[in-house]
């Protein structure tokens, strides 16, 4: 079977958002977070949600944030999703039903 994913240094996913001091309250400071796999950047608390947005863009360029690369882009088990599509393909199936194909490579639990 192909390597996973998961050997690879791409971290799992990430986030940007504009996250409030709180969410009870009337009276709120705002800032910008980004979350990088396991790593977590944040800008100080501002008063205005528009203040902590501008922030937050200028932190998404230092971060370089759109520019890596996680293993959700690339979609859930990717290897086994092709091992499956070339399965498909070689049993002349045309139904669409991918069901039992990788019963014949392991015991099923």
């Amino acid at each position: 079977m192909a390597q996973s994913s998961t050997d690879t240094k791409k971290p799992y996913d990430k986030t940007s958002q504009v996250v409030p001091s709180c969410y009870h309250l009337d009276e709120k400071w705002y800032a910008g977070r980004v979350t990088i796999g396991n790593d977590n950047y944040q800008t100080y608390w501002y008063e205005t949600k528009e203040e902590a947005l501008e922030k937050l863009k200028q932190l998404e360029e230092i971060t370089k944030f759109y520019e890596v690369e996680t293993t959700v882009d690339e979609g859930f088990f990717p290897q086994r999703a092709k091992l499956i599509e070339e399965k498909y393909q070689a049993s002349g199936r045309t139904n669409s039903l991918y069901t039992g194909l990788m019963s014949e490579d392991a015991a099923l639990s």
